[in-house]
Formats: C-alpha cells, structure tokens, sequence
C-alpha cells in the first residue's frame, strides 16, 4: 500500500536526519571546547594546558549530547510499544 510506503519512507529520512544532527553535535561540541582552550592558551600563555582541558570539556559535553539523545530515542520507543 503506498499509505505505508511513504510512512516508512518518512520514517526512515526522519531517523537519518536524526543521526546527522547528533553527529554534528559530538563534532561541534568537541571542535569549540578544543577552539576555545587553544584560544585562552594563546591570550594567557598556558599551552597546552587550557587546549587539553577544553578539549576534554567538549568531549564531556558530546558525551551528555549523545547520552540526552538516547534517552529521547528510548522514552520514544517505550511510549510507542506500550499502545
């Protein structure tokens, strides 16, 4: 039935789009954290000091973005698989 193709369809485009913003987001989080620290490395003089600590802040905040985005994912399915 075509109802259920483009359902499918759409559904399918939904979950890719998905993927893409989620993987933006790990590399925008990290990029900034990183760009941020070798910035303040540049103004205070503390290379590498402030890079590897941003850079490791920017992981930590990929890592919440990930972890927000599977809770979504499984308070999602959980309320569809409950009907």
């Amino acid at each position: 039935n075509d109802h259920v193709f483009v359902k499918q369809w759409s559904t399918t485009w939904q979950a890719v789009g998905d993927a893409l913003q989620l993987g933006a987001s790990i590399v925008l989080a990290i990029f900034i954290g990183a760009a941020l620290g070798y910035w303040l490395d540049g103004k205070f003089g503390t290379f590498p000091y402030l890079s590897i600590i941003f850079f490791l802040l920017g992981i930590a905040a990929a890592a919440r973005n990930v972890w927000r985005a599977v809770q979504k994912d499984l308070k999602s399915y959980k309320a569809n698989n409950d009907r």
